[in-house]
């Protein structure tokens, strides 16, 4: 075996690799893309970042010696979880680093809709000069936030300066900042119907795979928005349609869908009553910096054998 080595697959500056060196003295640097061929992936211990080809032939590798991949996402339901943990390899994800981009997204979506910005766009493509059939204040209006992590707590922090009241839901019920309540997931069916708007933020996992289906949406307060920046997989997208077309929901907000890109069979693209953006809301002007902090943080603490203090995953919760 051959000197310990961390592979970036994320694109990383000539000054991050310094830090990274100097921090981690004992490692050789590789980096994805290059050619490799006379380097050993057998003695890669840190993964930063990932590619869908290397990433699993050097795992499928019987000779792996990776102990740690420090993803460049939030989002880790495209990795094989089982599989890491039955190898005994620690994850780390970027969560918190798209929380504010994600926040001020779920409000152009929201105001869009609310304010008649999203029809008057569509107008003006036709040169008509018409006013919306409604014209909403989001001023005292209610929020629930699904999922209370980092975007949540930012969307809380937004619509708290909106004057708008805020449910939120989380496993356990505790109490997080910006919440005026918060309710258990397994009460949220209770809560739902007081909500003006619903935000699904909450991660893909067994349990929340088409959380939001026509048991939930028929809860609704009629004429509600709802709005997706989680997982297209946690919303059934036919029980979406049937909540929209019988007006349990006036307006949909979505990010993320069950595949990407949105087909162009998708009855989606042509409701009115949907706003579809290509998964732009958690981009981010400083993404490499900011993960870099992560991965930063998590390094010093690996060389030095303490436990990884920035966001690893809990194998037993998928997230």
């Amino acid at each position: 075996m051959g000197k310990k080595s961390i592979l970036l697959l994320q694109s990383t500056t000539e000054e991050q690799m310094t830090t990274i060196q100097e921090i981690a003295p004992d490692f050789e640097l590789l980096k994805g893309g290059e050619d490799n061929s006379n380097k050993n992936y057998d003695d890669v211990e840190i993964i930063y970042g990932w590619d869908f080809k290397i990433g699993p032939e050097i795992l499928n590798n019987p000779n792996s010696n990776v102990k740690w991949i420090q993803s460049h996402t939030a989002g880790i339901d495209y990795m094989d979880l089982a599989g890491l943990k039955s190898k005994g390899i620690s994850l780390t994800t970027s969560s918190g680093i798209h929380a504010v981009p994600i926040a001020e997204s779920v409000f152009g979506m929201i105001l869009s809709y609310v304010r008649g910005i999203g029809k008057a766009i569509k107008d003006q493509s036709k040169k008509e000069w018409a006013s919306p059939k409604q014209i909403m204040e989001l001023n005292q209006s209610t929020i629930m936030i699904v999922g209370t992590g980092n975007i949540g707590l930012q969307v809380g922090r937004l619509a708290k300066a909106f004057g708008m009241h805020t449910i939120g839901v989380n496993r356990s019920g505790c109490p997080v900042d910006y919440m005026d309540v918060t309710v258990m997931q397994s009460e949220l069916a209770d809560h739902i119907g007081k909500s003006d708007f619903v935000v699904n933020i909450i991660p893909l996992t067994d349990l929340t795979k088409n959380y939001f289906n026509k048991d939930i949406f028929s809860k609704m307060k009629e004429g509600s928005a709802f709005i997706n920046v989680g997982r297209g997989l946690s919303v059934n997208v036919n029980d979406l349609i049937d909540a929209l077309d019988k007006g349990n929901l006036s307006f949909a907000g979505l990010d993320v869908f069950e595949k990407e890109p949105l087909p162009k069979e998708s009855p989606l693209w042509d409701r009115d009553d949907v706003l579809v953006t290509p998964h732009i809301s958690g981009l981010i002007t400083h993404f490499k910096a900011r993960l870099f902090t992560i991965f930063q943080e998590n390094l010093k603490a690996y060389v030095t054998g303490k436990e990884l203090p920035k966001n690893k995953v809990d194998y037993n919760r998928s997230y």
